[in-house]
């Protein structure tokens, strides 16, 4: 795992200290709402639902996951998301659909159909 939100992970570890896990989470969590190309209330509500405290790198792998979800990268393969995380993901694409762009909406919905959690 090397993605962006690897990168701010290792940057806010190194500058806040390794036990500062509410400050690391919050940093990485404006990355990630920042990477997400959606509404910017419903990327932070992304970021806040998948950058859990304290944090260890499955939770980077699923967060960065989600960001390759919405930028049409995600693959099926060593998938970590859960039938939970697919159902908050239906939530919020059902909630914010007019407000986004559409190749963005049938790409996740794709996802979530590939999936087997539709």
């Amino acid at each position: 795992m090397n993605g962006d939100l690897f990168r701010a992970w290792k940057k806010s570890k190194k500058n806040r200290g390794r036990e500062s896990y509410q400050s690391m989470a919050a940093d990485v969590r404006e990355v990630m709402a920042r990477l997400i190309p959606a509404p910017r209330a419903m990327a932070k509500e992304i970021a806040d639902y998948f950058i859990t405290v304290p944090f260890d790198e499955d939770v980077l792998y699923r967060a960065e996951e989600i960001v390759n979800l919405f930028t049409a990268e995600w693959s099926r393969e060593d998938s970590l998301l859960n039938d939970g995380d697919w159902d908050f993901i239906k939530e919020m694409i059902n909630a914010w659909a007019l407000e986004m762009d559409m190749d963005i909406v049938t790409n996740v919905m794709r996802a979530t159909v590939e999936s087997g959690n539709l």
